[in-house]
């Protein structure tokens, strides 16, 4: 069974090689060799933020090995009726190595993850998904609201 366990910075270059993975997977990164600059900016995104809190990952080890990972955020937004804090969680960057999918190693990393924004003010936790990681939320609870927009240049 895999240890779940929240990273640090010392974990940087392996959850850098992770999402790279990710990338190439949901076809976000589309050549085999990556820009510099997604790397730096990945590598120096991870060093600045983890170390704040600004950003969370947690990791799924077996013998040392890094076989997946999750990433957190929170955002600040004015109350809601449902959300009076205003403080959502959104989670990204889940990516399990094919080899270990199916194991509920996914799943492990969402429950600690669920566990811990239960200890902050924050009443919503969001995502997007791909087909294949739909299962691993609708088990933790998740359900699908209308969809998302985007503008991006």
């Amino acid at each position: 069974m895999a240890t779940i366990r929240r990273a640090t910075v010392d974990d940087v270059e392996e959850l850098l090689q992770l999402r790279l993975k990710l990338s190439r997977e949901t076809g976000d990164l589309r050549r085999d060799d990556p820009a510099r600059e997604f790397i730096e900016g990945t590598r120096s995104y991870l060093l600045d933020t983890l170390p704040t809190g600004r950003f969370l990952a947690w990791v799924a080890e077996i013998e040392r090995r890094i076989i997946a990972t999750s990433g957190l955020v929170f955002f600040e937004k004015p109350p809601t009726a449902q959300n009076l804090a205003g403080l959502e969680a959104y989670v990204m960057n889940m990516y399990t190595l094919p080899e270990w999918r199916g194991q509920g190693i996914a799943t492990s990393l969402m429950q600690e993850i669920i566990r811990y924004v239960k200890t902050t003010s924050a009443r919503r936790i969001w995502l997007r998904t791909t087909r294949d990681g739909q299962h691993v939320y609708e088990h933790s609870g998740f359900r699908f609201t209308e969809g998302d927009m985007e503008l991006v240049w």
